[in-house]
């Protein structure tokens, strides 16, 4: 009889934190409570997922095809992807990843209260397009999106081509502090996909995770 390995999702959730002295740091509010949610639903449906997940993110719910790993910074983040990339079928990246982070790295003192500082900031690396550029003819990728309405579909549009991923999921500002969703997704093949809106997060991580074939074209 010939056993069918299950596909393996790799995916991000939370905020990056890029260290700017020994106890300060560049953050976001993201909680990573999409990404945490979209781990759990895609053991549910079988997949088997590891999830990298950030400082201070809603914990996952447990499950035995579900394995975690925590990350700190985006140079942490990187690596982990790097590392386990290759040995997984499709890459969701949920989390909030840093733009920015102090030139040099972490300083070796204390900010003083009263001191007058300006921080010199350098563009993180795209994990991401990183990942896209080194995937295999049979890996996938999806993105996020996070923007105002009015710019919603043309930025997602333009971000799933310069970063060539296989799909983006594309959602308002508000989304980040928000127990609803309302997203639209667009996929390399041509489609646009319109769940209901204003949904639960995790009746959208179901969704989603439901829909995977539909995005991507597993089984082509």
């Amino acid at each position: 009889m010939n056993v069918i390995n299950p596909i393996r999702i790799l995916i991000t959730a939370g905020a990056t934190t890029e260290p700017i002295d020994c106890v300060r740091h560049l953050g976001n509010r993201s909680s990573g409570q999409l990404g945490t949610l979209l781990a759990f639903a895609g053991a549910v449906q079988s997949y088997e997922v590891t999830l990298l997940i950030g400082p201070n993110c809603v914990r996952p719910t447990a499950h035995p095809r579900l394995r975690t790993i925590p990350f700190s910074s985006t140079r942490d983040l990187r690596a982990k992807v790097q590392e386990l990339w290759p040995t997984h079928d499709v890459l969701i990246m949920a989390a909030a990843v840093s733009d920015f982070t102090p030139r040099g790295g972490q300083q070796s003192d204390k900010i003083r209260r009263g001191e007058g500082r300006t921080l010199d900031l350098v563009p993180t690396e795209d994990i991401v397009a990183e990942a896209a550029k080194s995937s295999r003819e049979d890996q996938r990728i999806i993105a996020f999106a996070l923007e105002t309405p009015d710019k919603l579909e043309h930025n997602a549009l333009e971000k799933l081509h310069r970063k060539q991923v296989d799909a983006i999921v594309a959602n308002p500002l508000e989304t980040m502090d928000a127990s609803c969703i309302t997203a639209h997704i667009f996929a390399k093949h041509g489609k646009a996909f319109t769940p209901p809106s204003n949904m639960k997060k995790s009746e959208f991580a179901k969704w989603l995770i439901l829909n995977l074939d539909s995005f991507l074209l597993l089984h082509e």
